[in-house]
């Protein structure tokens, strides 16, 4: 595929000189089209409409950039720098659900939303099916204790020893929580002298 870099550059330029309502109606038709033929196109088409996309977004209300969340949470080869936009909004109705779907999302960007943004935000996070070490351990750090419920409720969430350390401090004086911990088969052996006193305490 030729380098398309100097043609979106022009056109992100003239882009930037039309009214709000017209940036909109071009993002409608090209999230629409793109939707339509995204399970035809290969990464590098993806990435044109990445740039695209995420020039558009910078002026849209948040009504259309909740839409647009909502039509990319599930799709597998979403535009990765549209996702991690909308994932770092501030309004969780734009954010919710790219960051419980979302698989385009690294787990820096998830990390970097748990620490920075809402407990909305960090219970959309908790919600994902999978998990890894990085996440778990920034919504551990910074999460309150219907967070904290999800993800030890999710097998297939995965915790660093410090991370089920701090879980099983504040099961101390949550019984559903120590509950939800004895339940689960990876916690490190050495620790289980320590979650058997919370779940006694």
């Amino acid at each position: 595929m030729p380098d398309t870099r100097p043609q979106i550059a022009d056109l992100v330029e003239k882009l930037s000189v039309k009214s709000d309502a017209q940036n909109l109606a071009i993002l409608q038709r090209l999230t629409k089209l793109f939707l339509e033929r995204c399970d035809v196109f290969s990464e590098e088409h993806v990435a044109v409409f990445d740039d695209i996309i995420c020039a558009l977004i910078e002026r849209a209300p948040t009504e259309a950039l909740t839409e647009l969340g909502g039509q990319l949470a599930s799709l597998d080869n979403a535009p990765t720098n549209v996702v991690a936009h909308l994932a770092q909004h501030d309004d969780i109705a734009v954010a919710g659900r790219v960051l419980e779907k979302s698989t385009r999302l690294t787990d820096d960007t998830l990390a970097e939303v748990a620490k920075t943004k809402s407990e909305r935000h960090r219970a959309a996070i908790a919600a994902r099916k999978l998990l890894s070490e990085k996440v778990t351990d920034a919504l551990v750090q910074h999460g309150h204790t219907a967070v904290a419920h999800k993800m030890s409720a999710n097998p297939q969430a995965q915790f660093s020893e410090i991370g089920f350390v701090k879980l099983i401090n504040h099961a101390k004086t949550d019984k559903d929580l120590a509950e939800a911990l004895a339940a689960r088969t990876d916690i490190p052996p050495e620790l289980q002298p320590f979650l058997k006193l919370a779940l006694a305490s």
